[in-house]
C-alpha cells in the first residue's frame, strides 16, 4: 500500500514540476547553443532572454516543489480527498511516510536538474578551470578532497531545503489542529519552527566553540580557518539530520492523534 501511496503522491507533485523540468533544460540548451555561435546584437538579445527564462524556470522549479509537497499534504490530508485518504486501509504512519518520500525524491531531482542547467549554461571550458581551480584551493585549505567538498556541500544544502519542507508539513498538522485561520496559523507555525531551529543552531555551535578555539574563531575573527569551516560543515549535517528525524517523529505522533477534515 504504501507503494500506491508514494505513486499517487509523486504523479500529483510531479505534474507541474516536470514541466518546468523541461522548461528548464530546453532553454539551457538553447541559450548555451546560442553562446557556441559568432555573437550578433540578435543573438545577444536571445542569449540574454533565454539565459533570463533559464533562471526563472529555476527558481520556479524551487518554488513548485514547497508548493507542490505542502499543498498535496493539505488536499490529500485535510481537504476534498481527505475523505478518502482516511478510508484507506493503511496507517497514518505510512500515509505520513509517503509524504516524507515525496519530498525527498523530487527534492532530489529538482536539485539533479538545477545542477545540470547551470553546469550546461555556465560551464565552458574557462569557466570549467575557474572552478576548478577554485575548488581545488578550497579542498587543500580545507585539507580533503575534491569530491568530499562538493558531497559535503550537497548533502547540507539538502538537508536544510529538506528540513524547511518538513517543518512547513509540521506546521500545517500544527495549524490545522485550529478552528480558524488554518493557513495562516500554518505558515507562521512553520516557519517559526524553522528559525528556532536555526538559532539553536546557532546556540550548539557557540557552545561547541567553548570547547574548541577553532569554532570559537567564527564568532570572534573575521578571518576563519579551514579547521573551522570543516568543523560547522560537518556539524551543521549532524544537526539538520538530528532536527529532521525529531522532526519526523513529532509530527507523526500528532498526525496519528487525529486530523479535524475540512
Amino acid at each position: 500500500m504504501l507503494r500506491k501511496l508514494l505513486k499517487y503522491d509523486l504523479q500529483w507533485c510531479y505534474k507541474p514540476l516536470i514541466i518546468f523540468y523541461i522548461l528548464a533544460l530546453f532553454f539551457a540548451i538553447v541559450t548555451r547553443a546560442i553562446e557556441s555561435l559568432e555573437q550578433s546584437l540578435i543573438l545577444v538579445i536571445i542569449d540574454k532572454i533565454c539565459s533570463g527564462i533559464t533562471i526563472a524556470m529555476l527558481i520556479n522549479i524551487l518554488i513548485n516543489y514547497f508548493m507542490r509537497n505542502w499543498a498535496r499534504f493539505i488536499k490529500n490530508i485535510y481537504k476534498d480527498e481527505a475523505y478518502l485518504t482516511h478510508t484507506l486501509p493503511v496507517t497514518k504512519n505510512k500515509i505520513y511516510l509517503s509524504k516524507v518520500l515525496t519530498a525527498i525524491i523530487t527534492l532530489f531531482t529538482s536539485f539533479v536538474v538545477i545542477v545540470s542547467c547551470l553546469a550546461i549554461v555556465a560551464l565552458n571550458e574557462n569557466s570549467w578551470e575557474l572552478l576548478k581551480a577554485s575548488l581545488e584551493d578550497s579542498a587543500i585549505s580545507l585539507n580533503c578532497s575534491i569530491s568530499s567538498l562538493i558531497i559535503v556541500l550537497v548533502i547540507t544544502v539538502f538537508l536544510e531545503f529538506l528540513l524547511l519542507t518538513m517543518s512547513g508539513i509540521l506546521g500545517l498538522i500544527i495549524g490545522h489542529k485550529s478552528n480558524n485561520l488554518k493557513i495562516e496559523k500554518s505558515v507562521a507555525i512553520g516557519f517559526g519552527i524553522y528559525m528556532v531551529l536555526s538559532i539553536i543552531s546557532l546556540i550548539v555551535i557557540f557552545l561547541a566553540g567553548l570547547l574548541n578555539s577553532n569554532i570559537m574563531s567564527v564568532f570572534k575573527d573575521m578571518e576563519v580557518t579551514s579547521n573551522a569551516i570543516k568543523s560547522i560543515m560537518l556539524m551543521g549535517i549532524c544537526i539538520y539530520t538530528i532536527y529532521i528525524f525529531i522532526v519526523y517523529f513529532v509530527s507523526n505522533k500528532l498526525l496519528n492523534k487525529g486530523v479535524n477534515v475540512d
